[in-house]
């Protein structure tokens, strides 16, 4: 069985980042706050999502294995907090910046495109070095009997010109830990997502919905038991939690037919925020973990209802439009 099936229909995780700036309250925060607990990263510790695995001097030319770093600044008191109250699910994501965006960064600090093959060349030699790294949290989470989900964070994506040929750059990060997924805020490139078979993918629905032209491939990864994690939440403006329902319901009914049942479509579904919170607020935070689990509760409960009534609509009302 997949450390995946162990989580619940629409379980709720976070993206990444989290405002606090003490560790014991990111590690508390992600224990209490969600179903799916993840190793927050910390902009107040750690720096921004470049600065946190290149360091302070991304301008530095080129890229070498010396670039090493320290875990999160939250990992420590992660560890010692699951260890003494692990998850009911026995999962915990860890999430990395990916390596075309490390390599699109590194290219565009020198004066280049950041958009061509030598971004690829980069990206598969930087691939290796940040799986040694996620490896080793791996291993670290199974010594206390944890499964890990690494997720790749690559926003600019669809930015980089990259071909399906392409995929196997990411091959070291899928063999790091025994399930993985991407996370991609901005536009998704739905023929190279395809081909990757990704465990998880986790995407905007708040700015971008759920493509016609991506729901083939959405539905290809859910009849082989992958996962989508819906962002249903803007942290920026995290509004009614009925709308981010609303914005669940219809990413769900976009892939129901006959093959995928509604409430499979569910099973096989998480809910976070559109992106991290870290450059917001704690108490922001706070209000987009609670509008979230809000709304996975009122989504979970509109598909029982359904399943009774025979119509989502009369459950939750019309469901948003995600065109």
């Amino acid at each position: 069985m997949s450390a995946l099936d162990r989580l619940p229909a629409l379980a709720t995780t976070g993206v990444g980042s989290l405002p606090f700036e003490r560790a014991c309250d990111a590690a508390c925060h992600v224990l209490g706050a969600y179903e799916l607990p993840f190793c927050p990263q910390l902009p107040h510790l750690d720096g921004d999502m470049i600065a946190e695995w290149l360091g302070a001097d991304p301008g530095r030319c080129g890229w070498a294995p010396d670039r090493d770093r320290e875990r999160p600044a939250a990992w420590n008191e992660l560890v010692a907090r699951l260890t003494v109250d692990p998850p009911a699910p026995g999962l915990v994501k860890l999430q990395v910046t990916g390596p075309v965006t490390l390599a699109m960064a590194l290219e565009r600090s020198t004066g280049q495109r950041g958009h061509s093959q030598r971004v690829v060349s980069l990206a598969a030699d930087v691939a290796v070095w940040l799986a040694a790294n996620a490896a080793g949290q791996v291993r670290r989470l199974a010594q206390v009997g944890l499964d890990a989900l690494v997720v790749v964070d690559e926003p600019g994506l669809a930015l980089a010109g990259l071909r399906r040929a392409d995929a196997p750059l990411w091959d070291p990060l899928r063999a790091a830990a025994p399930a993985w997924g991407m996370h991609v805020c901005g536009p998704v490139p739905w023929d190279l997502v395809d081909v990757l078979e990704l465990d998880l993918l986790s995407l905007d629905v708040t700015t971008h919905g759920v493509p016609p032209q991506g729901r083939p491939a959405l539905a290809r990864m859910l009849r082989r038991k992958g996962r989508v994690a819906w962002g249903i939440v803007d942290p920026v403006r995290p509004g009614p939690s009925a709308n981010a329902a609303g914005l669940a319901v219809a990413a769900l009914s976009a892939l129901a037919g006959d093959h995928l049942p509604l409430e499979r479509v569910a099973d096989l579904s998480l809910l976070t925020p559109s992106c991290g919170t870290g450059r917001l607020s704690p108490e922001r935070e706070r209000i987009v973990a609670a509008s979230l689990d809000a709304a996975a509760n009122a989504t979970r409960g509109a598909i029982a209802a359904a399943s009774r009534s025979g119509s989502l609509r009369l459950a939750l009302g019309q469901p948003q439009s995600l065109e």
